[in-house]
């Protein structure tokens, strides 16, 4: 038997959706036809709006489905779609522009034809605020920051999980929800079978209530909340919610020999003959990867990933990478470029893991793979990471035999950077500048070029690894020297003298 068609799509606006449907909800029996609908669509939520006419299922599919002009179905559909649709598509287009729209806000303008904007201050609530926030990350500036809306999604999960979907209405939301919400997050609530479930680390919570109170102050300053007790205070006489702060990632970091240690075994490809076939080759380009990060100044994956052999790669012949810092290069047009020496430790592990240098294109392709939308970047990289981290860390285990708390991500490699040239003796100008960290100049990479360059920049770099034995006791000592205080310095001169 041939399936009929149920649905004509004839609408997209924003986050919702409408087509034409037969409304066949009744509880008459023996009906042969039903009323024509269009079924509006909003996250998820759906209704239906009577347009006039009635159709038997399969004359109704029959019309969805013409396509000869001269045919009476295909004359009827025409009909629907010029005479019916447009008047629906204008109202959404019109409705609340430049933000998503809402359920109810969709229902009461089409049911009442009213097409006010005051409709959608009328529907406005702290949980539509807060979708609206998230819609606005994801779409504003090209989805540069898509990345930032997952955590006020996270946040919104759980929010209405521990509080319940339908908990907070309007803006009736005050420090009471709020501490409530917190604290089912620190504690956890009993699930079905008695275990307590739900906990998550203080960090997590800091981020989820920095969102939270992030929304407050849209709410604030749209007009809403202005007579309720602002719930945020670290101050604990006050009884307020205190966001946990976030805590100092110091500690985070390998040093340069056991980073040595990591590339030697890259160097020497040292892993294990009982890993399953195809591990090494994946624990390698990973550890390559990492290395990688590390050596390029500390940037992170989504960097690695926009990485170009680009005109200044070519004009410093090949021994140099110029690029602009994905977190900052929305914020400021020259403090986000980066310079990034080519020492030989990293040429060796390019040679390995990265596409052979042609203009423009990536350095290293395969983490992205080939997808454009930033919602997809954001999801390979995530995925990358997360290989990185799980196989760099079984080769300190299997291969090194490193202490099993030690699990290496992307961020240590920010870190080790930075406090394994300072540990070497290394001035605090030029790692801030060789990672990108924000100054006052109006051009800091010429500025960053002519106060370094590229064969200072060399030099320093080459401290990143214990490869040769006199350099690793110079560095050590210089270490030891950056670490007395100047009334110790003049001791240690005197002494000499």
């Amino acid at each position: 038997m041939l399936k009929l068609t149920k649905s004509l799509p004839v609408i997209k606006e924003r986050n919702c959706s409408a087509s034409l449907v037969l409304d066949t909800r009744t509880n008459r029996k023996n009906v042969s036809e039903y009323p024509l609908a269009i079924r509006f669509t909003v996250d998820r939520k759906f209704f239906y709006h009577p347009v006039g006419g009635s159709y038997s299922e399969k004359r109704f599919s029959d019309i969805c489905n013409a396509t000869k002009s001269s045919s009476d179905n295909y004359k009827e559909q025409k009909m629907w779609r010029e005479e019916i649709v447009p008047k629906y598509k204008d109202m959404l287009v019109n409705l609340n522009k430049g933000n998503p729209l809402t359920y109810e806000m969709v229902r009461v303008t089409i049911t009442t034809g009213n097409t006010n904007t005051e409709i959608a201050k009328e529907d406005k609530s702290f949980i539509g605020i807060w979708q609206e926030y998230i819609y606005h990350l994801q779409h504003d500036d090209n989805g540069k920051r898509y990345s930032t809306s997952e955590s006020y999604i996270s946040a919104l999960k759980s929010l209405q999980k521990f509080l319940g979907e339908d908990a907070i209405k309007a803006f009736n939301i005050s420090v009471v929800e709020i501490q409530k919400w917190k604290d089912c997050m620190t504690n956890g609530v009993k699930g079905k079978d008695g275990n307590i479930e739900g906990q998550i680390s203080e960090s997590t919570i800091g981020i989820y209530l920095r969102s939270c109170r992030t929304i407050w102050n849209v709410c604030r300053s749209q007009g809403y909340l202005l007579d309720v007790t602002y719930p945020f205070s670290n101050k604990k006489e006050k009884h307020l919610v205190t966001i946990p702060r976030s805590k100092v990632k110091k500690k985070v970091y390998l040093k340069r020999e056991q980073f040595t240690e990591l590339y030697n075994v890259f160097v020497n490809k040292n892993y294990p003959d009982t890993w399953k076939k195809g591990y090494a080759e994946r624990a390698h380009y990973s550890l390559g990867l990492f290395l990688a990060q590390y050596l390029c100044n500390g940037f992170n994956l989504a960097d690695a990933a926009r990485l170009q052999y680009n005109d200044y790669y070519f004009q410093t012949g090949k021994r140099a990478f110029l690029f602009n810092r994905k977190k900052t290069a929305d914020r400021s047009s020259n403090d986000s470029e980066v310079v990034i020496p080519i020492i030989e430790p990293l040429q060796v592990i390019l040679d390995e893991i990265a596409a052979t240098p042609s203009r423009d294109g990536y350095v290293f392709p395969e983490i992205f793979n080939g997808v454009t939308s930033e919602k997809e970047h954001r999801k390979r990289t995530a995925q990358e990471n997360s290989n990185i981290q799980d196989r760099v860390t079984k080769i300190c285990h299997d291969v090194l035999g490193w202490d099993k708390a030690i699990r290496p991500s992307g961020t240590w490699c920010r870190h080790s950077f930075a406090t394994n040239l300072r540990n070497a003796g290394v001035e605090k100008t030029y790692i801030d500048e060789s990672m990108g960290h924000s100054t006052n100049s109006n051009d800091m990479t010429n500025v960053y070029l002519d106060t370094y360059p590229l064969e200072m920049q060399m030099e320093y770099n080459s401290k990143l690894l214990a490869l040769d034995d006199e350099s690793t006791q110079r560095d050590e000592l210089m270490s030891k020297l950056s670490k007395l205080s100047n009334q110790e310095l003049l001791q240690l001169l005197n002494k000499a003298v």
